[in-house]
């Protein structure tokens, strides 16, 4: 099994996380998805954000994505006031999908695409290993095709405060 593949199957953090953000890196070569991942209080009085991480898939040459909510839902949820909780709250909590949340749950989270065509033709192009995950949400669906994949802690939060500390880059 490839050491990329094994990573994803073995990894901890993404799955029932926060997804923050998603997108092409400034530079446009990788994919970044950014989460946040929740934590008990070690008391068990709630939860905080233990800390946010950065997916970095390099070397994307595709990145396909759809949307997972239903179209009722969009019909039902096309207000603006949808886009803002603070604007939906105050237009008296209607019935739809409250995009203002600002987060996706990772749920059921990512999954590694075994025998993909899309993986095998970029390797064939590339002469590199490639390989393709999908990303379940109940906002979208996101599939990608990479080289490899790098995960950053951006910030580490704390039980007690809840606030988050940012994590220097190396």
């Amino acid at each position: 099994m490839s050491r990329v593949r094994s990573r994803i199957e073995d990894d901890a953090l993404f799955f029932d996380s926060a997804i923050l953000s998603h997108g092409f890196s400034p530079f446009m070569r990788d994919y970044d998805v950014v989460i946040d991942v929740p934590a008990l209080k070690p008391d068990g009085s709630g939860s905080y954000v233990e800390g946010r991480y950065r997916y970095r898939f390099t070397h994307c040459p595709e990145a396909h994505v759809g949307s997972t909510v239903a179209p009722q839902s969009w019909r039902d949820s096309w207000d603006e006031h949808f886009v803002d909780f603070a604007a939906w709250e105050q237009a008296g909590q209607p019935s739809g999908f409250v995009w203002g949340t600002n987060w996706a749950d990772a749920y059921p989270g990512f999954s590694y695409v075994e025998n993909s065509e899309r993986a095998s033709k970029w390797a064939g192009q590339l002469d590199r290993e490639m390989h393709e995950l999908r990303i379940e949400t109940n906002v979208f669906e996101l599939s990608l095709v990479f080289h490899d994949l790098r995960v950053t802690q951006l910030a580490a939060g704390d039980p007690r405060t809840g606030e988050m500390t940012p994590r220097a880059e190396k």
